[in-house]
């Protein structure tokens, strides 16, 4: 069998650590890469035998690349610490490893995430399924240097895909969800101003709009319920957030005060004027201006 490192990414995930590296046991290296856990991470990844490294944060891409060069085996596999690997994927995986492999090619999983306790539809687009690679080979296949945010592998065989599901099971309420759609939408704003997108009124209008039609009708959430509802809502408010950082990066500048125009400054050291030198309506009693 072709040997195969699993690479997890942490941070204060004592939450989610055993779990993940339970569903990845039978791979040859389990290699942890953490960026200063203060709860138990470490501690737990050590006691189930993977080996742990240490990395102050580089950001995402340059820090699944030093993982990658920390890894033993050429081929990997990339895993976020709030993922599991099924059994089924764990023996699509163990099969194309047993078998005849080109350096060159890529295996794809479907990852499909959680919301309130149901299994959410996968989102993406088929092209993007269809090449959402996880299993690779260090030495003909990297991570794209333009994405520094939503990371992809760009290699120069054929994508393959593998059986069974990635589970991205986070169990977020609504006050993380939030703050992380925000956070990303940052991110994701820079490197489209990079890329040289432009915003303007009817992107930000348009984009919402057809996020919510995508998540909510074509991709199924209209059968979830109430939570199904939610989580397009959500999704289409991220893509506003999105486009209207990008909208802001380009366009406008943040105005600390207000024009003279709307509000001219005190002058300091200037004496206030006296009753007498006010306009003869405001001298009477009680008004005083």
């Amino acid at each position: 069998m072709t040997p195969l490192t699993v690479i997890i990414l942490t941070k204060n995930e004592e939450l989610f650590i055993d779990r993940c590296i339970r569903s990845v046991s039978w791979a040859d290296e389990i290699l942890v890469l953490d960026s200063g856990s203060t709860d138990r991470t470490r501690e737990i990844a050590q006691a189930l035998g993977a080996k742990v490294y240490e990395q102050p944060w580089l950001g995402w891409l340059d820090q699944r690349n030093r993982a990658i060069a920390l890894a033993t085996h050429d081929w990997v596999m990339m895993v976020d610490c709030d993922e599991i690997v099924t059994p089924e994927l764990a023996a699509s995986i163990q099969t194309a490893m047993s078998q005849a492999v080109d350096p060159r090619d890529g295996y794809s999983v479907n990852r499909r995430g959680d919301f309130y306790g149901i299994l959410l539809p996968n989102e993406s687009r088929p092209s993007k399924r269809q090449n959402y690679i996880r299993l690779f080979n260090r030495q003909y296949s990297g991570y794209d240097p333009a994405r520094t945010v939503h990371e992809e592998i760009r290699f120069p065989g054929k994508a393959i895909p593998l059986e069974g599901l990635l589970l991205h099971w986070r169990a977020y309420v609504m006050d993380e969800y939030i703050p992380v759609f925000n956070r990303y939408a940052t991110q994701e704003a820079e490197m489209l101003n990079q890329h040289g997108v432009r915003a303007n009124a009817l992107l930000i209008f348009l984009r919402p709009i057809l996020r919510f039609l995508w998540c909510y009708f074509a991709r199924g959430g209209i059968f979830l319920g109430t939570r199904g509802l939610i989580h397009a809502q959500l999704k289409a408010t991220s893509e506003f957030i999105r486009y209207s950082k990008l909208w802001e990066m380009q366009q406008a500048q943040r105005v600390l005060h207000p024009p003279e125009e709307i509000y001219r400054p005190v002058s300091m050291g200037v004496p206030p004027a006296r009753v007498s030198d006010r306009p003869p309506s405001l001298q009477q009693e009680g008004l005083h201006g």
